[in-house]
């Protein structure tokens, strides 16, 4: 290989002698020998290894679909990080997850984190994909309101989950009482194993989000409410950390956030490189089913997904009924807005927001 290098370079000088003539030797050969070592150096920057990062993913959704796009279309990579996402099934189970190490971020619904952190778990929040409850409730035919629900067996997945909470909160907000008036199961595998339920009549009512909801809908479940439209906050899918390796790596939890508000950006904003991504991370064949859930949540996603008072809120007086410290706990105390603060002083999404 030097050698053959080397043939190169003769070849090269003797050009360069052909065409400027009087150029002395030393000259050519003092120009090669420095575009060598640009050469040698730019390949080294090249190859710098990358920092890895493994991300708990809470769900297998077109909402949860974001980290996966960004890592396909290199977005974090260009900021120094071998990002892997890895679905745990459900928040609890990803958060264990991120409180044992075994990853250093967690991508869920916050319900779950705020908990843990009621807990005595020193976890906290760096963003909030959504402040508002994206589900719908989907019904039996049968049920024609959700008065008809009393003594009914429904789903949100598993305590702590986030569609758990989304369910639970709009029963308590039509006057049913989760556990008393209406009776809860868990199922396994998040939507889809929801939406088996539905269908196997196993559960009269559950959340589905898209692209379950259209599935839902044409199978004909009743929609008994779109979620988003109720005039509420309430923090979403967040990513979240330990606070001891927040601290430690705030250089990597920058790199990453960035990775992630130009992946929110990315999937606003090219539609058609996200579907086939969408439907690659959901393992779908139905480009209609894709493109209904990209706009369902492209119209939700934000230039900077920061954390919200009003919305940490609303999950700590849902938590009140099982965990009383909710109920004083201060909303400040479970997110950290600081970095996305830094990011967007910064001027890194100036951009970002024309595009809206």
């Amino acid at each position: 290989m030097i050698q053959q290098n080397n043939r190169l370079f003769r070849s090269d000088t003797e050009l360069v002698e052909a065409r400027v003539g009087a150029v002395p030797r030393k000259s050519i050969f003092g120009f090669v020998l420095a575009f060598v070592v640009f050469v040698s150096a730019h390949a080294g920057n090249t190859q710098t290894a990358k920092e890895k990062v493994r991300i708990a993913l809470g769900s297998i959704s077109v909402n949860s679909s974001i980290i996966p796009i960004g890592q396909e279309a290199g977005l974090f990579s260009k900021h120094g990080l071998d990002i892997e996402p890895i679905y745990f099934g459900g928040g609890m189970n990803s958060l264990a997850a991120v409180t044992s190490n075994s990853v250093q971020f967690l991508a869920a619904g916050s319900t779950a984190t705020i908990s843990a952190r009621l807990g005595g778990i020193d976890i906290v929040m760096l963003s909030v994909q959504s402040n508002k409850l994206d589900y719908s409730v989907f019904a039996a035919p049968e049920v024609k309101t959700f008065h008809d629900l009393k003594g009914k067996i429904v789903t949100g997945t598993r305590p702590g989950a986030s569609a758990d909470s989304a369910l639970r909160l709009y029963l308590r907000r039509s006057g049913l009482e989760p556990d008393k008036d209406v009776i809860f199961i868990s199922v396994a595998e998040s939507q889809q194993g929801r939406l088996n339920a539905l269908m196997r009549g196993s559960v009269a009512a559950t959340v589905l989000a898209p692209p379950f909801n259209g599935i839902a809908k044409q199978a004909g479940f009743r929609e008994l409410a779109d979620l988003r439209k109720i005039d509420i906050e309430y923090a979403g899918n967040s990513i979240a950390g330990m606070t001891p390796y927040i601290k430690s790596h705030p250089l990597l939890v920058e790199n990453f956030l960035k990775g992630y508000i130009e992946a929110l950006h990315y999937f606003r904003t090219q539609k058609e490189k996200a579907l086939p991504a969408i439907m690659k991370f959901l393992k779908m064949t139905d480009r209609a089913r894709a493109e209904e859930g990209y706009d369902y949540y492209a119209e939700l996603s934000p230039v900077m997904p920061y954390a919200s008072a009003a919305g940490v809120r609303s999950v700590l007086q849902f938590l009140a009924v099982r965990q009383p410290k909710a109920a004083t706990a201060s909303p400040e105390e479970f997110y950290d807005n600081s970095f996305l603060k830094k990011i967007d002083d910064s001027g890194f999404t100036k951009s970002f927001a024309s595009s809206r």
